[in-house]
């Protein structure tokens, strides 16, 4: 009986997050960032706000809840990719293609907390581990002969920065277009890289 009890306290916790994540991202998208208040969400929510309370302690907490929520998921993907079966290729292609799909997603939310400089706190705590996970990849595509012999350390940090100017480049504009076409060139980079010769001779090769 207890287990079952924790199982329960568990997955009404997890549940009752989720509803407050999904009240907070509605206020924030109506109301903005200093419009967002505890007394908002929990009325969105459908919860008082002691209630709310109970689970952050402030509306920086709350902010930074979201901000893990939107980030968490794609960083555990990324290091759960680091053991994948897969070509280290195929690995940054799925990257870059998550990233698009959750710039798109969160792109409302995204914009609201980097003016409210979450975004710069989320990099700092999070950009050493993505390092780690990118730099692996690159190392496992040495290894394989995807790539030719280089520092992964560095490659790692341009592709983390390419991915940094991919957010950018959607909260600096209204359409998804301009970021599908990036990404889609970033794809094509790290499969193929830029030169026409190395292109045509990798095509004839699995001809």
């Amino acid at each position: 009986m207890p287990r079952l009890s924790k199982t329960r306290k568990a997955l009404l916790n997890t549940m009752m997050k989720e509803s407050i994540f999904e009240a907070t991202t509605a206020v924030l998208c109506e109301h903005g960032i200093e419009g967002t208040t505890m007394n908002r969400v929990a009325e969105a929510a459908a919860l008082s706000k002691s209630s709310l309370y109970d689970y952050f302690h402030s509306k920086e907490d709350l902010l930074a809840f979201v901000s893990d929520r939107i980030v968490g998921p794609f960083l555990r993907m990324i290091e759960d990719l680091v053991q994948a079966d897969l070509p280290a290729p195929q690995k940054l292609d799925t990257i870059l293609r998550h990233a698009l799909d959750d710039s798109v997603k969160h792109k409302a939310v995204i914009r609201l907390l980097a003016q409210a400089d979450h975004s710069r706190q989320v990099k700092r705590s999070t950009r050493p581990r993505i390092l780690e996970a990118v730099t692996a990849i690159y190392e496992q595509g040495i290894k394989e002969g995807s790539f030719r012999p280089h520092n992964p350390a560095y490659t790692s940090r341009m592709f983390i920065g390419c991915l940094t100017e991919l957010f950018e480049l959607q909260m600096s504009s209204d359409s998804d277009e301009a970021a599908t076409e990036y990404v889609g060139i970033l794809i094509g980079a790290v499969r193929e890289g830029f030169s026409i010769h190395v292109a045509k001779e990798r095509r004839e090769k699995f001809q």
